[in-house]
């Protein structure tokens, strides 16, 4: 396996509220979204906060998906990180479209490299 791999950060703005306080809902959504891309998921972990929120995270071969809610504040923060060449292009609009976001910042950032880089960024939703 290449120490190449591409980390996509993702700030999703105006969620669904109740979803983002939903730990079953939240865990099933980020399982799909690493199973989809036939990624191997060795461990999940989710927890859920008094009064509200959600923190998890799911260690797959390939790396980790992690999430964190606010509910209150209809914001979700998450991080997908691989090793190799995969294209995450689906996922991400699979997670902002599941959690109903109406807007989003996505950023994308080479990882395992050992040139400087310009970390690229596309807000979706609108």
């Amino acid at each position: 396996m290449t120490k190449e791999g591409k980390h996509i950060i993702i700030d999703a703005f105006e969620c669904d509220s109740t979803h983002l306080n939903d730990i079953k809902f939240l865990e099933e959504m980020c399982k799909k979204a690493a199973l989809d891309a036939d990624m191997e998921i060795l461990y999940s972990y989710f927890h859920q906060f008094e009064p509200h929120g959600v923190t998890g995270v799911i260690v797959l071969s390939t790396s980790h998906l992690s999430i964190h809610t606010w509910p209150e504040e209809k914001y979700v923060s998450l991080d997908f990180y691989t090793c190799g060449t995969l294209e995450l292009t689906a996922q991400v609009e699979y997670l902002i479209k599941e959690l109903s976001s109406k807007r989003a910042l996505v950023y994308s950032i080479s990882r395992g490299v050992s040139y400087p880089q310009l970390i690229q960024s596309e807000e979706l939703g609108g």
